[in-house]
């Protein structure tokens, strides 16, 4: 019995510690998980709480690109003394125009076609068949001549030269008229300015979503003045005037270009006053500078300011002209690109000068343009400058002249992109 009551003592102590247990297992979750052992959890799984989100890591912009390269092409003093209208003369075909100088320039025709937008300082007066035709020391050449150059790809022409006043204000204002008629249309003419309103009526040109603006100015006019009545304006180089309309520029162009009439005659190297007026145009805003009337080559440069860079020649040399000296004979092609980017920066590039040589014979006829690589050394021997004044010069003369002005820009190979390429970041 004793040992029965103990069993069953035993028994009934152990049936009440297991209920015991039992309640606590099921009073109780079967885990408990704090908010943070929650977030750790679900951390494992990679699931983020609203506290856990992060700002999104910065992306850089996309880097600019190319939206627009426009090829620009640049000649200088277009000079047409009596010989070369007469060449023109003998030449033409049609009475319906009675000068023909197309073939003079056959060489170079297509080369200059080939370029987006040309420019040329016409250095002579077109102001028309009743002032009668002239030559040195007061100009006047006949239209047909325009109407040549604008069928061989020239877009930009400039008449702000020492020779715009040559025929006083009729001569003047026949050329402008000339150059603005509705046959020319295609044209811009900068350099000649019917009022003063007009002279601040800023030309600009768009093409390919740029828009250029131009700016023209002379150094004087042979001592030949407008007269006083004259609504007309000559647009001499006046440091007011350039600091006011490289604003007026500023604003109505993508880039500005100019063109000046500077520099001494028959000198290759430019002197104080044109340093110091290319500076204050690159100072104002000019992108490109374009040079002309020293009839001889001047060097190409960028120059650098606290406004930006701009490029410029100095001096583009004659395109034709049938002046004495064989390197008045040396002129050529100023080409460029004009690189438009994708966040709106518009800026020229890759400069290049392609020479040219220009032919008349010991009789001052036979006149003809080349491209300097092609000059025949036969008409070398011949050509009037060495027959007529006793300056004579072999090609190879002429293309160690350009060499020496013109440096790593000079392209002898008009169809190469290889020599001369030079960039400006």
């Amino acid at each position: 019995m004793k040992r029965f009551a103990v069993i069953s003592i035993f028994a009934a102590f152990s049936l009440f510690t297991l209920l015991s247990c039992e309640k606590e297992i099921d009073d109780t979750p079967a885990f408990i998980i704090s908010p943070v052992e929650k977030h750790e959890y679900e951390d494992d799984f990679h699931t983020f709480t609203e506290s856990d989100t992060t700002e999104p890591a910065e992306t850089e912009p996309p880097a600019p690109y190319e939206e627009a390269r426009i090829s620009f092409l640049a000649a200088g003093d277009n000079v047409i003394h009596p010989c070369i209208y007469i060449d023109a003369r003998n030449r033409a075909s049609s009475d319906t125009r009675p000068y023909n100088f197309r073939p003079m320039y056959d060489d170079v025709d297509e080369y200059i076609k080939g370029f987006d937008l040309a420019f040329i300082n016409q250095e002579t007066l077109m102001g028309g068949d009743d002032l009668g035709l002239s030559g040195y020391p007061n100009f006047n050449s006949p239209q047909d001549l325009g109407r040549d150059l604008r069928d061989m790809g020239f877009d930009i022409v400039n008449i702000a030269n020492n020779h715009m006043c040559d025929k006083s204000e009729r001569g003047l204002a026949g050329t402008i008229d000339f150059w603005q008629s509705e046959e020319m249309s295609d044209i811009t003419l900068i350099g000649g300015y019917k009022s003063t309103e007009d002279y601040d009526n800023i030309r600009t040109l768009e093409y390919n979503g740029v828009t250029l603006a131009f700016l023209s100015y002379t150094y004087g006019t042979n001592g030949m003045r407008l007269p006083a009545s004259s609504e007309y304006v000559v647009p001499y180089i006046n440091d007011s005037d350039i600091i006011r309309q490289s604003e007026l520029a500023e604003k109505a162009g993508d880039l500005t270009v100019v063109s000046i009439h500077w520099g001494d005659e028959n000198n290759s190297t430019p002197n104080d006053e044109q340093r110091r007026v290319a500076r204050l145009l690159a100072e104002n805003g000019a992108d490109v500078i374009i040079g002309h009337h020293p009839h001889v080559l001047q060097p190409i440069e960028w120059i650098e300011t606290d406004s930006g860079t701009a490029l410029c020649i100095y001096s583009l040399g004659n395109l034709v002209s049938a002046m004495q000296y064989w390197q008045n004979m040396v002129g050529g092609f100023f080409t460029f690109d004009i690189v438009k980017m994708s966040d709106g920066e518009v800026y020229p590039d890759n400069p290049k000068f392609v020479p040219t040589a220009f032919f008349y014979g010991p009789s001052y006829y036979n006149s003809h343009l080349y491209f300097l690589r092609d000059y025949p050394a036969d008409k070398a021997k011949s050509h009037g400058t060495g027959k007529l004044y006793g300056s004579p010069a072999s090609p190879s003369d002429m293309i160690a002249y350009a060499e020496r002005i013109m440096g790593e820009y000079l392209q002898l190979d008009p169809t190469s992109d290889d020599q001369g390429e030079e960039t400006h970041d």
